[in-house]
């Protein structure tokens, strides 16, 4: 059996493209028929023509909610804020027997996870809570004018404000600063609107029992950055709360007397009526302004990818290369191995700490939207995902295989939607299963998004990406 290292052949045909690897030969084994096996490995750096492309509008729905803004002279000027609507509980959650003289005070309580931030935790800032008066439509995109579902200008639109920090250092109680996994913001609401709510529940129940019967009464939050710049922090929840008083029958023996005595104990408890939820719609209203450095480096042809929004890159994958090689040298008995394609990247230098994207999606540029539009996950076939290698610095995408057996059988001639792919980064959801018997695990992607949960900036080497193809071919004499 032959392994054959192909470069010098391969720069020949497509000298633009390729540069030489050294040639390996090497004979092993046997064959259970006369002949011999030859297994073709090509792992050379290529040039992968590349473009940074500049888009706008993207689906931003997320669990995630970004609020806050930054100015990084690298990066640019960011902005975010969001919509969302609320998930009602179905049911009070309070007794019939509670009267409305013990509901105590309603608060909306905004969590953000520590750590969960970029750039500086101590910078002061100001939040601002909306009621909207206009229903989210259910393909909302990043750059919604908010203006469009609010109105500032009532005073009845807003729910509350409040000043914060995304530090624990605040925290008088050091116990509680070591405990707390979150920083957390409680905006006051007016007691009037505690009682209405008691009374919707307790009057017209049916309001609650679902999502979209109560957008139409309530449909939904506006929480809006107005003061401060330097932070942005990733939201993980938002929810109403609710606080009520409630007596409790307490006994005890009088040590005495032996007799039995009865009080009743004031106590202070609470329930979240409404809070963010996957089941509804939420968005976040993100604006980025590049920095003219950033800009400049895709004028100059590098290859930029910026989050949230901003740059992805659109390649031109050299399939048709590949393909040549493959059939100059391919019989009845050649089988294909192996396809893979690792591209070099790195971070850019700022002082806020802002990284690379921790995945990307390789989709063909002419199935982009639909791929988030709807809800696709990699499919190896016209879709692949890598994830960012920290100490090789590089994205290897390695189950392209797949993608080359469908041109091969194909047959037809390739045209630029064929080869044509676009590098997005992506949040991955995914799920392991684990084989009992074989003690082996497969990870699966149940869930691929735009990734919008951190600032990033990636600058890709395409021009010295290595492409790794092996393939096997049975010669019988």
């Amino acid at each position: 059996m032959k392994i054959k290292h192909l470069g010098a052949a391969l720069l020949t045909l497509t000298a633009s493209l390729f540069t030489s690897c050294q040639d390996d030969v090497s004979s092993q084994g046997s064959s259970l028929v006369s002949g011999e096996v030859t297994i073709t490995v090509d792992s050379i750096p290529t040039f992968v023509p590349a473009r940074s492309i500049e888009f706008d509008a993207y689906d931003s729905r997320s669990t995630t909610k970004l609020l806050g803004r930054i100015n990084v002279p690298e990066y640019g000027d960011l902005s975010c804020s969001f919509l969302s609507q609320l998930y009602p509980a179905p049911t009070l959650g309070i007794s019939d027997t509670v009267p409305e003289s013990y509901i105590d005070s309603m608060k909306l309580v905004v969590s953000v996870p520590r750590g969960s931030l970029t750039g500086d935790s101590l910078a002061p800032q100001q939040l601002k809570v909306y009621r909207l008066n206009r229903q989210l439509p259910a393909g909302i995109v990043n750059n919604v004018n908010p203006a469009d579902y609010y109105d500032a200008s009532d005073p009845a639109a807003l729910i509350g404000s409040q000043t914060y920090t995304l530090s624990a250092l605040a925290r008088n109680d050091s116990d509680l600063l070591k405990k707390d996994l979150n920083i957390v913001m409680r905006i006051p609401i007016p007691r009037e609107k505690a009682i209405e709510c008691v009374r919707a529940y307790r009057t017209n129940p049916a309001i609650f029992q679902w999502p979209a019967t109560f957008a139409q009464s309530f449909p939904g939050i506006y929480v809006q950055q107005s003061f401060g710049n330097g932070c942005i922090g990733n939201v993980a929840a938002v929810g109403v709360q609710l606080y009520y008083r409630v007596d409790k029958t307490e006994t005890s023996t009088d040590k005495e007397t032996g007799e039995t005595v009865t009080s009743t104990v004031a106590t202070r408890d609470s329930v979240c009526l409404f809070a963010t939820a996957p089941e509804v719609v939420s968005s976040n209203v993100i604006s980025l302004q590049l920095s003219d450095y950033i800009k400049g480096l895709a004028q100059q042809g590098k290859s930029v990818i910026t989050t949230p929004g901003g740059y992805c890159v659109d390649i031109d994958f050299p399939a048709q290369q590949i393909i040549d090689k493959y059939n100059q040298n391919s019989s009845m008995l050649t089988v294909v191995s192996s396809l893979s394609m690792e591209i070099p990247a790195d971070k850019i230098k700022n002082d806020y700490g802002i990284g690379v994207a921790p995945f990307l999606l390789m989709v063909k540029k002419a199935e982009r939207e639909k791929f988030f539009q709807n809800n696709k996950v990699p499919d190896q076939v016209e879709s692949f995902y890598a994830k960012y290698d920290e100490d090789n610095k590089s994205y290897s995408f390695k189950t392209l295989r797949q993608y080359l057996l469908s041109l091969l059988q194909s047959g037809k001639q390739l045209t630029q939607e064929d080869v044509e792919f676009s590098l997005v980064p992506v949040k991955l959801t995914t799920d392991t299963v684990t084989n009992p018997y074989t003690n082996t695990s497969t990870v699966y992607v149940t869930r691929c998004a735009n990734y919008i949960e951190k600032p990033t900036m990636t600058l890709l080497d395409t021009d010295n990406a290595i492409i790794n193809f092996t393939y096997s071919k049975q010669e019988i004499e």
